[in-house]
């Protein structure tokens, strides 16, 4: 059974860690440089197309990483056991924080838009961040 929840955490773990580090690598610097007016129409056009596909990737991850740690023992399970809390993090962290700001700035009525442009790369690159230290750490329970 460990097999396949080694699979299931790496193919998931890739699959999302590789959309949020695609956007911070390649978006971000995009939308940095643009005006208020261009950063909403490709931001909203971005969400379109991940807004569903990243949160079930990382419930995915979550579930798999969860069940990789409960189907190993010894280092495996810890490290396993800290990837899965830096993704939960992550889910908990985009629903609270990132998905408020993204409906604000979609709705086009945000009065402080460009605040919160700013705080929502912000958060985009806390994410990227934790998410690449995780999987890495998902990457070596998997090895020991």
């Amino acid at each position: 059974m460990s097999d396949l929840w080694t699979v299931a955490m790496m193919v998931s773990g890739g699959l999302f860690v590789g959309g949020v580090v695609s956007i911070a690598w390649e978006r971000i610097p995009a939308w940095r440089g643009t005006s208020l007016a261009e950063f909403r129409g490709a931001f909203a056009h971005t969400l379109r197309r991940v807004d569903k596909l990243q949160p079930a990737m990382l419930s995915v991850l979550v579930v798999s990483t969860a069940g990789f740690a409960i189907s190993s023992d010894g280092a495996p399970r810890t490290l396993a056991l800290v990837a899965a809390a830096g993704f939960l993090a992550i889910l908990i962290g985009s629903l609270t924080w990132l998905v408020p700001i993204q409906r604000r700035l979609s709705s086009g009525s945000a009065s402080d838009a460009e605040g919160l442009r700013a705080r929502w790369l912000r958060g985009h690159l806390i994410r990227t961040l934790v998410a690449v230290a995780a999987f890495v750490v998902a990457t070596v329970a998997t090895t020991i």
